[in-house]
């Protein structure tokens, strides 16, 4: 019998909860559900009159991915009745080096949107037989951006187009060849963001909102290089002006608050525009009671009732399906462990123990996790 039957798991092989590999799993926010609340709020007011513009905090293993992919989910499963457009969402994991600056930045954002769907919303709107170039005009105030748009979706030269909007730097022939009289990140970072907000604006034409869920932000901390830094203030700073009612983000990096976050994420210019109110900070679970039910939420989801139910029974295992695998005293075993030191009881580890319990249980032919099994595991992943 393999591990997934043997445990009865539900459409998964192990007990591990990552959306990175099983995108599915997204659905799942266990525990904390005043974390959860605040940023299905914060997301619901937002949509009133402009976008999510938020930035979420916590250690290593607090659940950022996790609500990251829990955000996905809920704005494509059962969105706010405020977002009243289809959302076009873009998933990245930012990346960025010593000198890594704006332009670095609108690179990954863009090719985050991806060429296909710009391609296609200006398509899109050229297929409705109006005069392409007048109507990107209402949208964009820089006609360098018009004429980029315009060569996107005309065969041989659409990748010298994409590259500018992209804010890579072309040679002088490209640029004679796209009609544009200089390189996007010449001048600032204003200019790529208008762009942004535009393409925002063109998506919105055509019913949908774009959102970006950008990951591991701690890496701006990377970025060392004072005009770099500062470009990136900029950028940022653009990005969560009022104006900005077309282009959503929500970011998340490891820090334990906003004073370990990168300077320019946080500063004075960026907070008073994006509000206070956006930056959550996701804590370790605070009590035994939050560990308990932590796991119990786990196991009502994971686990297939009807077949632990047979499996209780034929094994005459004494324990309770709310707890199966555990036995009573090995699930309250495993919780104290968890809620011994706060700072470890965090949602990767405790996944992770229950994840390992079970395992050696498997190894050695026990049908459910004990007390002995807890005492050898537990210590490892939470002390």
């Amino acid at each position: 019998m393999d591990f997934k039957e043997w445990f009865c798991l539900k459409e998964r092989e192990s007990f591990i909860i990552d959306p990175q590999i099983n995108e599915l799993d997204g659905k799942y926010y266990f525990g904390q559900a005043n974390i959860k609340q605040k940023i299905e709020r914060q997301l619901r007011h937002s949509f009133v009159s402009t976008v999510p513009k938020l930035q979420l905090f916590g250690q290593y293993g607090s659940g950022k991915t996790q609500m990251l992919y829990h955000i996905r989910h809920i704005l494509l499963n059962n969105p706010p009745s405020t977002l009243k457009l289809k959302p076009h969402i873009s998933m990245l994991t930012i990346e960025m080096k010593s000198k890594s600056n704006h332009q670095d930045l609108h690179l990954q954002l863009m090719e985050g949107l991806g060429k296909g769907a710009v391609s296609e919303w200006v398509g899109s709107i050229a297929k409705k037989g109006l005069n392409l170039e007048e109507e990107l005009r209402k949208i964009f105030s820089d006609d360098n951006v018009v004429q980029a748009l315009v060569k996107l979706i005309v065969g041989g030269i659409d990748f010298v187009a994409w590259r500018w909007l992209a804010g890579q730097d072309l040679s002088n022939k490209e640029l004679e060849q796209l009609r544009v009289t200089r390189n996007l990140g010449q001048i600032g970072a204003a200019a790529m963001v208008d762009e942004l907000v535009g393409i925002g604006r063109l998506a919105e034409m055509l019913g949908e909102k774009i959102i970006f869920l950008i990951d591991e932000s701690e890496r701006f901390l990377n970025v060392n290089t004072p005009d770099a830094q500062n470009s990136l203030e900029d950028y940022f700073r653009e990005l969560s002006e009022n104006k900005n009612n077309s282009i959503g983000f929500i970011v998340a990096g490891t820090a334990r608050g906003v004073e370990e976050a990168a300077r320019f994420l946080v500063s004075e210019a960026v907070l008073t525009r994006m509000g206070r109110q956006n930056i959550i900070l996701i804590p370790p679970i605070p009590t035994l009671d939050d560990v308990k039910s932590f796991v119990t939420q786990m196991l009502s989801e994971i686990i297939d009732k009807n077949q632990a139910e047979l499996a209780i029974k034929e094994n005459s295992l004494a324990i309770t399906l709310e707890t199966y695998p555990f036995n009573t005293d090995s699930f309250d075993l495993l919780c104290e462990y968890a809620s011994q030191e706060p700072t470890k009881a965090l949602p990767r580890n405790i996944i992770s123990a229950v994840n390992e319990c079970a395992i050696t249980a498997w190894d050695e032919k026990k049908r459910n996790i004990d007390s002995t099994i807890v005492t050898e595991i537990a210590p490892l992943v939470f002390e």
